[in-house]
């Protein structure tokens, strides 16, 4: 692809310490992002996906140590920057639409004196103006009589609406990467719908969104580009349609056989759970869950390559 990315991630390595113990969380971690696109992060709970995309807002554990890599946006590396220089970045130029609003929004204050707070924060205008946007930006979230809900607390609103505030306090701001980790997971099935036909729209106005997610269903229709991830390592990455179409990673073909489909197909269960920080494999992570594991799993670590479809994959059997 001859379009450069407005943020890279490179040969990231990142590091949890533990009492004495030092674990490895993120391992050879290689991102490319595109303006205007959408590019999904998929994989089961304590994959690394959240872990990967906070490192990019420097918003990580206490406990966390970054190893090695480089993450570039705009021309500059963010693991070198001061926080008081990553305040400049977070939130206004890259934003976080976390998984359940409700713990997000302070429920003392009305949803105005929120999306106000967050507006005059990154921007040098009076509370008249932040109000104007405030209400235009509620519009753009497909917000009706936003002149009444943003006098609301937030009790008083959905879930849907909740998140769609959330959304609204990063569009206000202009950011041009936004980080939607799970921002499904705790709505039902209607509002997710309208919440991933939001963020497609958000794309379309040359925004790039990172969509967190452990269902590939969801991102199915609206995602561009999707990774695999299984325990710190991304071990698939494709165009969303390739993917879909013609899986290389056995753990990508589980995830898949593992959706409903209209055929009423039979509906196949990962054996086994991922294994937690603590525990060491050998070789390949995903082979003591693999039905295509081979003694050379094993004991090698199989790396991310260019295979003939332009997608990559790390696994020596591919399919």
């Amino acid at each position: 692809m001859d379009e450069k990315p407005i943020l890279e991630i490179k040969n990231y390595n990142l590091d949890i310490k533990i009492e004495d113990m030092v674990y490895s969380v993120l391992k050879d971690i290689n991102f490319n992002f595109y303006k205007g696109k959408i590019h999904a992060i998929v994989g089961e709970s304590g994959c690394g996906k959240t872990m990967s995309v906070m490192s990019i807002i420097k918003l990580l554990p206490k406990n966390a140590q970054v190893k090695s890599g480089e993450i570039i946006f705009n021309g500059e590396n963010i693991l070198n920057l001061k926080e008081s220089q990553m305040r400049k970045i977070r939130g206004k130029k890259i934003a976080l639409i976390p998984q359940d609003p409700m713990t997000s929004l302070n429920p003392l204050y009305t949803i105005e004196n929120q999306l106000l707070e967050a507006i005059m924060l990154h921007k040098n205008i009076d509370k008249e103006e932040a109000y104007k946007i405030a209400i235009e930006t509620l519009k753009s979230v497909e917000f009706k009589n936003p002149e009444e809900k943003i006098k609301a607390y937030p009790h008083e609103l959905s879930g849907g609406m909740k998140q769609r505030v959330i959304i609204a306090m990063a569009l206000a701001a202009n950011a041009d990467i936004l980080i939607a980790d799970e921002p499904t997971t705790a709505l039902d099935v209607t509002i997710q719908a309208q919440i991933l036909k939001l963020l497609e729209k958000i794309k379309e106005q040359g925004k790039t969104i990172i969509l967190i997610t452990h269902d590939l269903g969801v991102v199915a229709q609206y995602s561009d580009d999707i990774s695999i991830m299984y325990l710190g390592r991304i071990v698939e990455k494709a165009k969303t349609k390739e993917l879909f179409k013609n899986p290389h990673h056995p753990y990508t073909k589980a995830l898949l056989e593992a959706l409903p489909t209209k055929k009423g197909k039979k509906l196949k269960n990962i054996k086994g759970q991922p294994s937690g920080i603590t525990q060491k494999i050998n070789g390949c992570e995903f082979h003591p869950r693999c039905d295509f594991a081979k003694e050379k799993c094993k004991n090698e670590i199989p790396k991310l390559e260019t295979i003939e479809d332009g997608s990559y994959c790390a696994c020596f059997y591919r399919l």
